[in-house]
């Protein structure tokens, strides 16, 4: 089950802008907000109290005194610290925690068996998420899977162009909102190709071209300490995927095959 917190990460990209000035300051300033006063609130932030009960119905719940409530319950009570290697510790902790209460067991079936079915399976992703793509490339290509990965926005519109419906098209794409993907996923989907996107947020271009979503959690609220690795939620995504994909007795075979021959490349 979500928490409050998840769900205002979720639906982020649904608030108006009033709406995500609520939402920035709940994300930045969660542990100070269990005693604040409606009022008190609108206040500090320049917002209408109509605007925070918006925001309120839009993440799941009817009024602000629910939503402190369910807050309270999503607030980790931990020793605060100076000391940057227990801030580090804190924040994957809390990250991995968060990505665990967002993931459900139907979509990476779903998703594990399209791979399995799949005729090739084609990776998109730009940057940093380029660089995931990469790592679910050697991943699955360890497991016997015809893979290909694009991080080229005209690569991707070329492959996107020439795939068919026996095609799975895993985008990634921690906002939602990157131009070459979503241009590349709306080619791939008009040629009736399978979309799975793994991203933060499900009201978004991406998430609306998908077929199956695999949610990871957005660290915008870590990124005020300094915290930088926008692709630790995904990584942990791509390390449930890959488990579930190896509990086939013929990928697990491939990749200890696979795993061996490195071995026997080393001692050379």
């Amino acid at each position: 089950m979500n928490s409050i917190l998840d769900e205002v990460l979720l639906k982020y990209q649904t608030l108006s802008k009033t709406e995500k000035k609520v939402a920035d300051y709940v994300i930045n300033n969660s542990q100070h907000m269990l005693n604040i006063h409606i009022k008190d609130l609108a206040s500090r932030i320049q917002v209408s109290v109509a605007t925070i009960t918006r925001f309120c119905k839009k993440v799941g719940v009817s009024n602000f005194v629910e939503f402190k409530i369910l807050l309270r319950d999503a607030v980790e009570q931990t020793v605060e610290s100076d000391e940057v290697i227990d801030i580090a510790a804190q924040v994957y902790h809390s990250v991995i925690k968060s990505t665990h209460s967002i993931a459900t067991m139907n979509d990476y079936e779903r998703v594990s068996n399209w791979i399995q079915q799949a005729n090739r399976i084609h990776i998109y992703g730009i940057g940093s998420s380029g660089l995931s793509a990469e790592e679910l490339k050697i991943r699955l290509t360890r497991m016997g899977y015809s893979v290909d990965t694009h991080t080229d926005s005209h690569a991707m519109v070329i492959n996107a162009s020439i795939l068919t419906k026996s095609d799975v098209v895993i985008a990634i794409s921690s906002s939602g909102q990157t131009k070459e993907v979503i241009d590349s996923v709306h080619i791939a989907k008009s040629k009736g190709a399978k979309i799975v996107s793994i991203t933060n947020f499900s009201e978004t271009n991406l998430a609306h071209q998908s077929d199956a979503i695999l949610y990871t959690t957005s660290i915008q609220h870590y990124q005020a300490k300094g915290f930088m690795n926008s692709q630790l939620s995904i990584l942990i995504c791509l390390d449930i995927l890959s488990m579930m994909l190896l509990t086939d007795e013929q990928a697990h075979a491939t990749y200890n095959q696979t795993l061996a021959k490195l071995e026997e490349y080393k001692k050379i």
